[in-house]
């Protein structure tokens, strides 16, 4: 009977644990994104969502994301734009940069607290 509750207890555990690795959100993670499917110009980094941009990220850009905005533009159009940091890629001059960007142009792996990787979210291809 001890076995039993033992294995039970530990299954239960392994299952809380699955569990709330996968409701993590932005906030109880560390979310690192590659800039990608650019196929013209750059990525514009903006103050806020839509606004005017102050600097533009390359494919291959790396940055943290730290939360995420809901957004609909004039036309109905839905998106959601990232708080980022800039920490390096091929356009040095912008590392460092925090802004907001559309999350459509972002690969981004997420980790828990302890560094374990939780998930991937793939761009969207466009």
């Amino acid at each position: 009977m001890t076995k039993l509750l033992s294995a039970l207890a530990v299954a239960s555990l392994t299952t809380l644990s699955i569990a709330l690795k996968a409701k993590a959100d932005i906030f109880d993670a560390k979310v690192y994104c590659q800039v990608e499917g650019i196929r013209s110009g750059q990525l514009a980094l903006r103050h806020q969502p839509n606004g005017e941009p102050f600097a533009g990220l390359n494919n291959g850009n790396t940055v943290q994301a730290f939360g995420g905005t809901p957004f609909v533009n004039e036309r109905g159009v839905s998106s959601v734009w990232y708080e980022v940091k800039v920490l390096q890629g091929p356009n040095s001059r912008v590392n460092g940069k925090k802004g907001v960007v559309n999350a459509d142009y972002l690969t981004c792996d997420w980790y828990d607290l302890n560094g374990e990787f939780i998930r991937r979210d793939i761009a969207p291809k466009r």
